[in-house]
């Protein structure tokens, strides 16, 4: 009976032992635990976040984070500094964050360069094929040997279009290399039979008239138009909703300051709500006016299309390392390695 009594006591003063350390260890119902909470809490640095940007209307939550104060309200002092190397700017420490074409980011990855992807920008990618209004076009056939501007072979939608015609009608067009605007012109003076173009540029060629008033352009093959006449519309031949541009950067940056990294990201998201309530309201438009010199209507009629969100999409993300690896850009494909791990289970 003794020896019992005291294996009983010896039994309950354990368990109250073991009680008391759970107690003293776990959180409340409903609330994190201090490494839960301080991993929800990003601490800043007190340091200012540089951001490489080149002007874009896709790059519109950016903008609206800065202007409407969302950086500042969470403490984080932002300063967007205007370069067309941003993705050479942040590999180089000398911007922190770019946003950018996933392919122009996916490359320095592959080629063990200091970045990461963060966060999505937006999906779907809203480049098109378009078009002169009277182009005998009926299938994707006729476009085989065709002169299509473009932004460049590693551009997401030359990629998607590209690989599409390829692989379902074995045929490819010929690439003429044009920014936006310049593409536009060589679409006007008749020296492309088409271009691949993105918003607001996209709108910008839609808007325009001939002396009679006429639509100058269409798009074609892009989900919505019917090109044979048949009744049914042609698929979309970049595919369903593939991603666009995406938030990127410097791996030391995220290693010394993590916290300035999710707090900037969490004012995106945020901007992101704004804009998508209401992606044609007047102060959301006159923000893109002020950093993007397009016509104010063609920033209206395309803005509605800009799907804005941080949640990366990973997998057709890591089919655009598939498409660089094809055309031999890059050697191999870095798989998840592309995507930055601090940010696993917040954007991926």
């Amino acid at each position: 009976m003794k020896r019992t009594s005291c294996i009983f006591l010896i039994l309950t003063v354990f368990s109250a032992f073991l009680w008391a350390g759970g107690r003293k260890d776990a959180a409340p119902s409903g609330t994190a635990s201090p490494a839960a909470a301080q991993d929800t809490a990003p601490q800043l640095s007190g340091k200012k976040v540089i951001v490489a940007d080149a002007n874009s209307t896709h790059h519109l939550n950016l903008y609206v984070a800065y202007e409407k104060g969302l950086f500042a309200k969470r403490g984080l002092e932002v300063e967007i500094q205007q370069t067309s190397s941003g993705v050479a700017a942040v590999v180089g420490g000398e911007a922190d964050i770019v946003f950018n074409c996933p392919t122009g980011v996916i490359t320095p990855i592959a080629r063990g360069q200091n970045i990461s992807i963060i966060a999505q920008v937006k999906i779907p990618c809203t480049s098109v094929l378009v078009v002169p209004a009277d182009a005998p076009y009926r299938t994707p056939a006729d476009l085989r040997g065709q002169q299509i501007a473009g932004l460049s072979t590693t551009c997401c939608a030359v990629i998607l279009i590209r690989d599409a015609l390829r692989s379902r009608y074995n045929i490819d067009f010929e690439l003429v290399t044009l920014a936006p605007g310049a593409a536009i012109a060589a679409l006007d003076a008749g020296q492309v039979k088409g271009a691949i173009l993105e918003e607001p540029f996209v709108a910008l060629a839609l808007l325009a008239r001939d002396a009679q008033g006429r639509p100058r352009y269409k798009t074609l093959f892009n989900g919505e138009s019917d090109a044979d006449g048949d009744g049914r519309i042609d698929p979309n031949l970049a595919g369903e909703n593939p991603p666009c541009r995406t938030i990127n950067a410097n791996r030391d940056f995220l290693a010394a300051r993590r916290g300035d990294a999710r707090v900037f990201i969490e004012a995106i998201a945020e901007a992101d709500q704004l804009i998508l309530a209401d992606p044609a309201a007047p102060d959301i438009v006159d923000i893109a006016a002020k950093y993007v010199s397009v016509d104010r209507q063609a920033i209206i009629n395309s803005n509605p299309k800009l799907g804005f969100t941080t949640r990366l999409a990973t997998e057709q993300l890591k089919g655009y390392a598939d498409a660089l690896v094809r055309q031999g850009t890059i050697d191999t494909n870095p798989g998840d390695a592309l995507f930055a791990p601090e940010f696993k289970g917040i954007t991926w």
